[in-house]
């Protein structure tokens, strides 16, 4: 009931704003036109009483006793518009607004609007984005009896089984779950997106268990999509219940980059790799150890047409990012024009992130760039040059970088 009074003095409001200088205008208009007419009538009149008083036509008090009479009749006529103003088209027009928009409103939010999740949030909540895109107003019941009803007609329907068992997951009916997972595996084999989901299931129904079919199904998938976020999330949560640390630890460094854009998931996951680290300390070095890290051979320097721009104190940034990724740099080294041409190493002890290396990513962009701001963020009028995509675990054996565009 609130709700609904709230709507009504929004609307009220939004009828006073618009009637208002309607009403104005309309009275305005009105008034200004009648007085004019009305005006130039006794301007005319008064014109010809002039005229006729000159020719000998009328005497003076003939004359007087006229224009006495012109002016009662004009103040008669203004009085009259103004009375007749009142029932001027600007009435009409602010009665139409004010029966039209309120009831176009309320019919237009009954037929589009969720006005249920006023009192239920988690209708939205617990609907899949495309599901609440395209029907708002469909409950988790609704839509799964859509489902069922679309897979009767369509019982081969992959991606229908798959909607069914995103349903069932909200529904926390995991069984269900499962079954509709494994139908849409079945119609679509070798999809990791659908061996997650089923894995994820199959893990729920036994109580967030991960390992033995779970876990398999994680690392099977992993192998067609090794940088599959909830692929890498699922296969950590299988290592940590194995106790298997460094897996887990090595998982969850890999995911970190890929969800960047995420800070709740970015703090969760930052969290899982401290507990992890407290528990074996050497975690990091291991890791980096068995990797083999990841290191880029770099030449430096500058075009001579540029330099000669240019002066020997400017900062120069050296970076490597992401090709598909998070815009911030994996590494990075400062340097001043006078010390180019150089040769550098980029490498995963340059990551400003320790998270975040050359060896998390597989094909990364090689630039440097002159600031004569020092500013580290990019800015019109800087001097820089960039590669194209590099595989950061088997680059070239040196990467030569001329600085020789203006941005």
């Amino acid at each position: 009931m609130s709700f609904w009074i709230f709507v009504i003095v929004l609307l009220a409001l939004a009828l006073l704003i618009l009637l208002l200088p309607l009403l104005r205008v309309a009275r305005a208009q009105q008034d200004d036109q009648r007085q004019q007419q009305n005006i130039q009538i006794a301007r005319e009149k008064k014109q010809q009483l002039e005229a006729q008083l000159a020719e000998g036509e009328i005497d003076q008090a003939g004359f007087d006793g006229a224009y006495q009479d012109l002016q009662t009749a004009l103040a008669l006529e203004l009085n009259s518009a103004r009375q007749e103003d009142q029932k001027a088209p600007g009435k009409w027009m602010a009665l139409v607004v004010m029966l039209v928009i309120p009831a176009a409103s309320v019919a237009l939010y009954l037929i589009y609007g969720e006005y249920r999740v006023i009192e239920n949030p988690e209708l939205v909540r617990a609907a899949p984005a495309h599901q609440t895109a395209a029907a708002p107003q469909m409950s988790l019941e609704e839509m799964e009896a859509a489902i069922k009803d679309r897979l009767r007609d369509n019982p081969e329907d992959a991606e229908g089984w798959f909607m069914l068992g995103r349903t069932m997951m909200s529904k926390q009916q995991f069984g269900e779950a499962v079954t509709a997972f494994q139908r849409s595996n079945d119609l679509l084999a070798n999809e990791p997106g659908i061996m997650f989901a089923l894995a994820d299931a199959l893990a729920m129904q036994n109580n967030g268990n991960l390992l033995g079919e779970p876990e398999a199904l994680v690392l099977s998938g992993l192998k067609l999509a090794p940088r599959f976020p909830n692929g890498l999330w699922l296969a950590g949560m299988a290592a940590e219940q194995r106790q298997d640390y460094k897996s887990a630890h090595r998982y969850w460094t890999q995911l970190l980059p890929l969800i960047a854009d995420n800070p709740t998931s970015t703090r969760e996951i930052q969290g899982l790799l401290s507990t992890l680290e407290e528990r074996d300390p050497e975690l990091v070095n291991a890791v980096a150890a068995n990797s083999g890290g990841a290191s880029l051979s770099l030449v430096v320097d500058i075009s001579p047409q540029l330099k000669a721009k240019a002066k020997p104190g400017d900062a120069v940034f050296v970076y490597a990012k992401a090709m598909q990724g998070p815009p911030m740099p994996l590494a990075v080294k400062k340097l001043t024009l006078a010390d180019l041409p150089v040769a550098l190493t980029l490498s995963d002890s340059d990551a400003m992130m320790p998270t975040m290396k050359l060896s998390s990513f597989n094909q990364v962009v090689v630039g440097a760039r002159v600031s004569t701001s020092g500013n580290p963020v990019a800015q019109a009028g800087d001097f820089y040059t960039e590669t194209g995509s590099i595989d950061s675990a088997n680059p070239p054996a040196e990467i030569s970088l001329t600085i020789d565009q203006i941005k």
